[in-house]
């Protein structure tokens, strides 16, 4: 009796391989795709890029450079030859003005007159100013006249310079010219003409960046005329270009009172 051959070795079970990674989801109509610009929270950082450049060293990218010497916070062209903004201080400029002259003459009384002063700047530090005005008025009179009236003019030509002294806000300025007046009356003898010589100290100052104030005397050979005048100054920046100003004169044989309107360029 043969022996039974063994009985065969069932196969072992298949058990399905764990998935290494999910499989990529399917878009179909039950499935509703990303918004456009989605991006994964959970992805990889993208790399850094490159740093920006820093600003050179000593500039700032906050505001603007530091004002220029010589100025008061603008831009560096307005220096004292030709300053145009806040600078007041300045040797470019057209002055006109009303000024009331009263004579000391008991006989004359008070003159209205009109007039201007062009101040030119030269090469550092000199300067150029000429000036003129004109007016009349009315005396008491001789020979029966109840009125006499005259008239009055003169005129200046100077060569100057300036220096700063303290800071360059309060200036020295120094003149030297020749000045002609003369005064034509009806009626009386107070008639004359003048020619002198002259120097004129003074000093201007920048109290504010829109406040100037002046004051100079000036001396002359003239005996028929002024000899000796003191002048007081003040000026008000109303536009960038444009101040206007009142000040007075006191002078040996007149004093005077100004207002005045000055261009600067």
């Amino acid at each position: 009796m043969g022996m039974a051959p063994p009985p065969t070795s069932a196969p072992p079970p298949s058990v399905p391989a764990y998935p290494n990674s999910m499989q990529p989801p399917m878009v179909s109509s039950a499935v509703t795709p990303p918004p456009v610009g989605y991006t994964d929270p959970y992805a990889a950082p993208p790399p850094p890029g490159g740093m920006a450049a820093m600003p050179p060293q000593g500039t700032s990218p906050y505001g603007a450079p530091p004002p220029a010497p010589g100025t008061y916070g603008g831009p560096a062209d307005m220096g004292y030859g030709g300053a145009v903004g806040p600078n007041m201080v300045n040797y470019n400029y057209l002055e006109l003005n009303y000024r009331y002259i009263q004579p000391k003459s008991k006989g004359l009384d008070g003159a209205n007159t009109i007039g201007g002063t062009l101040s030119v700047a030269l090469f550092e530090p000199l300067f150029l100013k000429f000036g003129a005005f004109w007016g009349s008025g009315k005396g008491a009179g001789t020979a029966g006249a109840t009125n006499s009236d005259y008239d009055f003019a003169a005129i200046q030509a100077s060569v100057g310079f300036h220096t700063q002294l303290l800071d360059q806000r309060l200036q020295f300025t120094g003149e030297a010219g020749l000045q002609y007046a003369n005064l034509k009356s009806t009626n009386t003898s107070a008639s004359f003409s003048d020619g002198a010589i002259f120097v004129r100290p003074a000093l201007r100052f920048a109290a504010t960046d829109a406040i100037e104030l002046q004051a100079g005397v000036t001396v002359s050979s003239a005996d028929k005329y002024d000899s000796k005048v003191m002048d007081l100054s003040g000026y008000f920046r109303v536009m960038p270009k444009v101040d206007i100003g009142v000040g007075a004169d006191f002078g040996d044989t007149t004093r005077g009172f100004r207002g005045n309107v000055r261009f600067r360029w």
